[in-house]
């Protein structure tokens, strides 16, 4: 293989000075060309060097593929592709690659782990104690019997079905919607299909959102979706923060039209200086986007994004190529 170079940019990677892509890339004829992710010339500089690029929470429009000639993959650090112009890498000869399935475990975990602290009551609970100091539980609300509540999930993927795996032996029902649902799987796995989105929001004790952030799905769940939920019920976000209306949840928790809400992704993010109306709401435990984050993920990651861009550079067909 003739002398190639590939770009990184990824936090992920800059911990440990690219050290798993280069001990990975060792045998190859491969420079490794790493720039911050807050150094916006120093990527503007280096990327018309890279022949693959190798990132997490770049930007790649049509403008910037321009800008990268010689590049002839793009290789997300993650499953999400929602920061790159497939389309436009596609008109230009670009193949994008993501990474699939290192996750799985540790997202729905997590989602878990929001839904059986929102039913439980565990949030509002602490606040009594520590804001109010009340210590009595005959002074708080009781909470319902997780046995006796429907996890809705929205989204049929691998981490929803990992999700069902491990939430039906704690949830009274678990039922799920999906545009592409597969009936066969979810009866399987226990889980009940529902028809159509809106019997799964008005049935659904807590809703976990599970789907791709696409021009489909940006903003699905809005004031409209909200107001069909039950008011004793909760909503649960481990996706994409814009799937979800930010502004709609956080009125809908103010006015009571729902009792609760656990989000790791919000919309921008970083939601910047002025913040984001589920990060001031009390109503609302927000984490930052790290829903996926395990020592042994971090590593899969990264190693599955860099087999993608040595096989495109040694002439075979990458893994995980989306277009």
């Amino acid at each position: 293989m003739e002398h190639k170079i590939v770009g990184i940019r990824s936090d992920h990677s800059a911990q440990d000075d690219y050290a798993l892509e280069r001990e990975f890339f060792k045998d190859d004829d491969i420079e490794i060309v790493g720039v911050g992710t807050s150094d916006e010339d120093g990527f503007a500089r280096k990327r018309q060097s890279f022949n693959a690029f190798i990132h997490t929470h770049t930007f790649i429009t049509g403008e910037v593929l321009d800008d990268m000639p010689n590049c002839g993959i793009i290789c997300q650090h993650g499953q999400g592709v929602d920061t790159i112009d497939v389309d436009a890498a596609t008109k230009r000869g670009v193949k994008v690659t993501n990474v699939q399935g290192f996750n799985v475990d540790e997202v729905s975990d997590h989602a878990l782990t929001f839904a059986m602290m929102l039913g439980k009551n565990i949030p509002y609970y602490n606040a009594a104690v520590k804001e109010e100091g009340v210590y009595h539980a005959r002074s708080c609300k009781p909470n319902v019997k997780l046995a006796e509540m429907n996890l809705g999930l929205l989204g049929f993927g691998r981490i929803s079905r990992r999700l069902a795996q491990k939430a039906k032996v704690i949830f009274g029902s678990v039922s799920a919607y999906d545009m592409f649902m597969d009936e066969a799987v979810a009866r399987k796995l226990g889980v009940r299909a529902v028809p159509d989105l809106d019997t799964l929001i008005r049935e659904a004790d807590i809703l976990s959102v599970h789907l791709p952030l696409t021009e489909e799905t940006r903003n699905l769940i809005d004031a409209e979706k909200l107001a069909m939920m039950k008011r004793t019920a909760y909503l649960v976000n481990c996706a994409r923060g814009a799937i979800v209306n930010n502004q709609a949840l956080s009125d809908a928790l103010d006015k009571g039209l729902i009792l609760g809400a656990a989000v790791d992704v919000v919309e921008p993010e970083p939601p910047g200086k002025e913040g984001n109306p589920l990060i001031r709401n009390k109503r609302c435990v927000v984490t930052p986007h790290v829903a996926w984050y395990s020592k042994s993920a971090i590593i899969r990651m990264r190693m599955d994004a860099a087999q993608s861009a040595r096989a495109f550079l040694r002439g075979e067909t990458p893994p995980w190529l989306l277009n």
